[in-house]
């Protein structure tokens, strides 16, 4: 096992499912959607994705490898994830972060402070396991044992903010969108540890290469080398091309 192990989403969510009151705040909040769709990854594509992103700016970024070029917005990781978009924020905010670790406990809870975040095992149930699984599929990291300000920013929402409209609400496919980015920048620094959101890569890549005239499967994509014509493989036909073959069989 590597020790960026921790970083990839769960392969399922059978643990989520086995705590019913934490899947209730996900599903009211509508992330449900997003956990269910994670089914696995693979390693390489995970790398390549990594290495071949280039950001434009802080919500576009281009990836191009094994013949597709993929352009990643704001609007298409929402599409894809069912995250609604929603106000920029950074887990850099440290001071917002701050607020929202202070203003989240309720008087009757003792949360014990270590490293400049909150121990897990103090925060209260249901709000423990909901701060697990934030750091599993939202942040992936592998500190499990401190929850720090910008997740609570997420448990403060989850908590307290439900019923605010869509647009006030904070923006996960930003924050997603800017961990990629991250993730991108100290993996070509040498940092093979910091890959992460392997299955959120996943979920981009088969997003793209469905939209082919005739769509690539998940399975033949991730086996294919630098030297196959994924052009040929999915007989990807120009418009024009396609207008004369219809004419032509109009004629006959």
């Amino acid at each position: 096992m590597t020790r960026g192990f921790m970083r990839k989403e769960p392969l399922n969510p059978v643990r989520l499912h086995e705590h019913p009151e934490v899947a209730a705040i996900f599903t009211r909040a509508n992330w449900m959607p997003f956990f269910e769709k994670l089914r696995g990854y693979d390693e390489e594509v995970t790398q390549e994705f990594a290495l071949s992103l280039v950001p434009h700016s802080k919500t576009y970024a281009i990836v191009t490898f094994k013949g597709i070029t993929m352009e990643i917005t704001l609007e298409f990781i929402s599409r894809v994830t069912s995250f609604p978009l929603g106000l920029l924020w950074s887990k850099e905010e440290n001071p917002l972060g701050q607020v929202a670790k202070k203003t989240f406990f309720q008087p009757n809870e003792h949360p014990v402070e270590e490293q400049n975040g909150i121990r897990r095992k103090s925060i209260s149930y249901p709000w423990d396991e909901v701060s697990y699984q934030i750091i599993k599929y939202i942040t992936c990291e592998e500190r499990y044992n401190i929850a720090y300000g910008y997740h609570f920013r997420l448990l403060h929402e989850l908590r307290y903010g439900m019923d605010i409209p869509t647009p006030q609400k904070i923006s996960i496919p930003y924050f997603l969108l800017q961990s990629l980015i991250d993730s991108s920048i100290k993996l070509k620094e040498g940092g093979p540890d910091q890959l992460a959101h392997h299955g959120l890569i996943k979920l981009l890549v088969e997003e793209s290469i469905h939209t082919f005239t005739i769509p690539i499967a998940w399975e033949i994509f991730k086996n294919m080398t630098g030297e196959d014509d994924i052009k040929a493989l999915t007989y990807d036909l120009s418009p024009s091309e396609s207008e004369g073959e219809e004419q032509k069989g109009e004629d006959e």
